[in-house]
């Protein structure tokens, strides 16, 4: 290995020790509170260190907006995920969503801390409802695409069916955020929410 490749080895690894304590402490305290004073005192380092790195904390921010965002989009379409032989509209519909869901589950309290911030730099990341957000945000133009799928879909016009994805994506998020709140429910409960919910969105989707 060259002295350029370690160096940039050692770089990225700073880089993913910044962010995952950036992580840390947004999931800890919310996006507000963060401050690269507090991501330098997490890892007794200088502040100095962290501005060598990223340009301050919106680059870090969006940064782990774009992870996370990407996380969830990669699992939902990692070859993990595939069924070994092709499922039916209905069943893609619901395997699709059932992943999201626990996916943004698994994420806990950094899901929730970001996903609920208002503010316009972090929206213009995780906004979804404004219109063309099927062409924007991958996981609206994940659905919508399963949407087309479902036969009841067919006739409908690209804007009905963003629209419908987006009321489903945002129905979805209500149960996250509940199910992240109340996360001692018992197993079998939580599983039954998430099913029945699945059942009448992929309804909603029909109709």
């Amino acid at each position: 290995m060259s002295k350029e490749q370690r160096q940039e080895q050692e770089r990225a690894a700073m880089r993913n020790l910044i962010l995952a304590t950036a992580g840390e402490l947004v999931a800890e305290h919310g996006i507000e509170k963060l401050s690269i004073r507090k991501i330098a005192e997490r890892m007794d380092y200088s502040a100095g260190i962290i501005y060598h790195y990223f340009q301050g904390k919106e680059d870090i921010v969006e940064q782990l907006l774009q992870q996370g965002y990407q996380n969830i989009i990669s699992g939902l379409t990692s070859p993990a995920q595939q069924p070994a032989k092709p499922l039916s509209a209905d069943n893609n519909f619901r395997q699709a969503l059932t992943q999201f869901i626990r996916m943004s589950i698994a994420q806990g309290p950094q899901y929730r801390n970001v996903m609920l911030n208002d503010s316009p730099a972090v929206l213009s990341h995780t906004g979804v409802l404004d219109e063309g957000a099927s062409q924007k945000r991958n996981a609206i133009g994940l659905l919508c695409s399963h949407l087309r799928e479902l036969g009841g879909t067919a006739s409908r016009n690209e804007t009905d069916v963003e629209l419908t994805a987006q009321v489903i994506w945002s129905a979805a998020f209500g149960l996250i955020i509940r199910l992240s709140v109340e996360k001692n429910l018992p197993e079998e409960q939580r599983e039954a929410l998430i099913n029945r919910h699945v059942e009448a969105m992929l309804v909603v989707a029909q109709n």
